[in-house]
């Protein structure tokens, strides 16, 4: 599998994909370890994920410069996942105690009632490539802070990061057969779904996400999803700083080359402001420097996948046919491979 830069074109490595054999091999590997890792302290697996969340720190350029040169985006805003990345572990290993202990519901001589939380087993991570930070550690961080083993597949886009990801929890002191990677694509995926996890959690889009739903719902295992919207943003006319509205939503709308799964994706604004606000945004946008993502001061980098290009380009020439004045950007035909910001005005 070529992992390839997608502001270069340039093909960064070469990644050998996980067939079923090997596969099975590390799911065994897990479902043997995870016992031994459940067994150890709740304090004991805390004090492993904080060595973890030091760890991101202390590689955060190393990091941050792994993932721009595969997913794209600036490099800055690379930093800026990590950071917050970091945040979201922070606060889970601060509660992991509060969420995780027993609690007692009825404790008399006559009664004793209590709630405790046991793990899983062995879960299935499949993630994302636009966030893999940040989506990831939103399941395999708690995961394994609740004693389960994890079997991670990053997206083909963010195998890199991923490998990075499997490397600094070893270091920190996950133990070997606890956290294992599934190197692929859609194949990888399709074997993982036909075997006998405990649990899966997908980051990504509706329809692989319905596809995945269906596929293990017959298993009466967890499957929960955390799948892209639409999004909708609403400008009323009292608003106070029109200009720093329109800053705010231009930045919910293009941040990350506008690969979010919370992205602004529609904006109504009340007529009163509308003239103002459009002004506003226009000129917003028109400040923002676009080119390659490890350039300083660089908003606009490389879309992480090539075949998104004729998508963009297709909703452009329809948005003008169907009445929509470009107001900042370029012509549907001139797009490259560096996503442009494109501003329409009502049809």
């Amino acid at each position: 599998m070529n992992v390839v830069n997608p502001a270069t074109e340039e093909i960064i490595t070469i990644l050998i994909e996980n067939d079923k054999a090997s596969l099975d091999n590390k799911y065994n590997l897990l479902k043997a370890a995870q016992k031994h890792w459940a067994k150890q302290s709740l304090k004991g697996r805390i004090a492993v994920i904080h060595r973890f969340y030091d760890l991101l720190d202390l590689e955060k350029e190393k990091l941050a410069a792994i993932l721009t040169s595969e997913v794209g985006k600036p490099l800055q805003q690379s930093r800026n996942e990590l950071n917050g990345a970091r945040t979201r572990i922070q606060w889970m290993i601060s509660n992991a105690e509060k969420y995780l202990s027993d609690e007692w519901v009825t404790d008399t001589d006559e009664l004793k009632e209590k709630i405790s939380y046991d793990p899983l087993g062995v879960i299935c991570n499949i993630s994302a490539w636009n966030y893999p930070y940040l989506v990831g550690v939103n399941v395999f961080v708690p995961a394994l802070l609740a004693g389960n083993a994890v079997m991670y597949k990053p997206s083909e886009y963010a195998s890199l990061t991923g490998l990075e990801i499997e490397r600094l929890l070893k270091k920190a002191g996950v133990p070997e057969n606890v956290f294992q990677i599934a190197i692929g694509a859609k194949e990888t995926g399709e074997h993982l779904l036909d075997m006998d996890f405990d649990g899966y959690f997908f980051t990504g889009s509706y329809k692989t996400g319905k596809h995945i739903y269906e596929r293990v719902a017959k298993k009466m295992v967890p499957c929960q999803l955390e799948l892209g919207g639409k999004d909708p943003l609403y400008v009323a006319d009292d608003v106070k700083d029109i200009v720093a509205v329109a800053a705010g939503t231009a930045d919910g709308a293009f941040y990350n080359n506008g690969q979010s799964c919370c992205a602004v994706e529609r904006i109504y604004v009340h007529e009163n402001v509308y003239d103002d606000y459009v002004a506003a945004f226009v000129k917003e946008v028109k400040s923002w420097k676009s080119g390659p993502p490890t350039e300083d001061g660089v908003y606009i980098g490389a879309l992480t996948r090539k075949e998104q290009i004729d998508v963009l380009k297709h909703q452009v020439e329809d948005a003008i046919e169907k009445g929509a004045t470009l107001l900042q950007g370029v012509n549907a035909k001139a797009i490259s491979g560096i996503i442009l910001n494109l501003l329409f005005s009502p049809m």
